[in-house]
């Protein structure tokens, strides 16, 4: 290769990694603004919904098993790594990884709660739809049981 095509390889490869740094900033601060720092039973069912839709985002599988319950909770337990793996990167690339803007709304019973979020893709941040969160308390922490109707 000769010095010219090495240093574009260079700055294309600077140019990439440089747009990544800004996407996980990007990411804690929309997170931030979600939980918001807020230790009241609202502010922990948001930090709950904030922890499941980085889980997705990142394809950590070990942490959408501990944060998620129900029907959920048993789909994230019985598929294996690879599997899940196939399904994350074909999520990634459709862009059909949900990013919660906001959450707008938050309903607690009990050890249940019901939460209204504002939420876009990965694929088309600007088109914004709200979502229902289902979530319930367990062992003292909310867990998503159910990500109703999210993109």
């Amino acid at each position: 290769m000769d010095a010219p095509a090495a240093g574009r390889s260079k700055k294309w490869l600077l140019g990439v990694g440089g747009a990544a740094i800004v996407g996980v900033v990007a990411i804690g601060a929309a997170l931030a603004l979600v939980t918001g720092g807020d230790n009241s039973p609202e502010g922990q069912v948001k930090a709950a919904i904030g922890d499941y839709t980085d889980a997705l985002r990142s394809g950590n599988l070990a942490d959408l098993r501990t944060s998620t319950c129900g029907e959920l909770h048993d789909f994230y337990q019985s598929i294996t790594a690879e599997q899940f793996d196939n399904v994350h990167r074909l999520s990634t690339d459709h862009g059909s990884i949900p990013v919660v803007s906001s959450v707008d709304a938050v309903r607690i019973t009990d050890d249940t709660a019901l939460a209204q979020a504002t939420v876009s893709t990965t694929g088309d941040p600007a088109k914004q739809t709200a979502r229902t969160f289902d979530l319930q308390r367990t062992d003292g922490e909310w867990k998503v049981c159910d990500p109703a109707g999210t993109p």
